[in-house]
C-alpha cells in the first residue's frame, strides 16, 4: 500500500507533466497560477483517503473505483482542452483541474497495488 508522501509526491509530479505538455501547446500559467497547479495537485492527490479513509483492506468504494477514475478521466480531457483554447484563465478552474490530475495520479497508484480497484465500488 503506498502512503500519503508518495501520493502527494506522484501528483505533483503528474502536475509538471501536464505543465510540461500544455504549455507549449498555449497554456499560459502566471507565477499565481503555477503554485495554484502544484498545491492543488499534492492535495488532489490526498483526497482519495481522505473521502474514504484507509481503515481496512475494504476501504475502496466509489470514489476508488475504476468508474469513478473513468469518468474523471472524461472531465480531465475537457478541461484539459477548454484550458488550451481558453484565452484567459482563472485560478477555479486551474485548481480544480490540476486537483482531479491528482486525485487520478492516486487512483492510478492504488490500481497497481495487489487489492487493486474496484469496478463500480459499491
Amino acid at each position: 500500500m503506498t502512503g500519503r508522501k508518495t501520493h502527494m509526491t506522484a501528483g505533483v509530479l503528474v502536475s509538471f507533466i501536464l505543465i510540461w505538455y500544455m504549455v507549449p501547446k498555449g497554456l499560459v500559467l502566471s507565477s499565481v497560477l503555477l503554485p495554484i497547479a502544484l498545491v492543488s495537485s499534492a492535495l488532489g492527490a490526498v483526497l482519495p483517503d481522505l473521502i474514504e479513509p484507509p481503515r481496512n483492506r475494504r476501504h475502496r468504494k466509489f470514489f476508488h473505483s475504476l468508474l469513478c477514475l473513468a469518468l474523471l478521466l472524461l472531465y480531465l480531457n475537457q478541461t484539459c482542452l477548454s484550458l488550451l483554447t481558453a484565452g484567459t484563465v482563472d485560478e477555479v478552474t486551474v485548481g480544480i483541474f490540476f486537483a482531479g490530475a491528482g486525485y487520478a495520479s492516486h487512483l492510478v497508484l492504488d490500481a497497481l497495488t495487489l487489492a487493486g480497484l474496484p469496478v463500480v465500488g459499491l
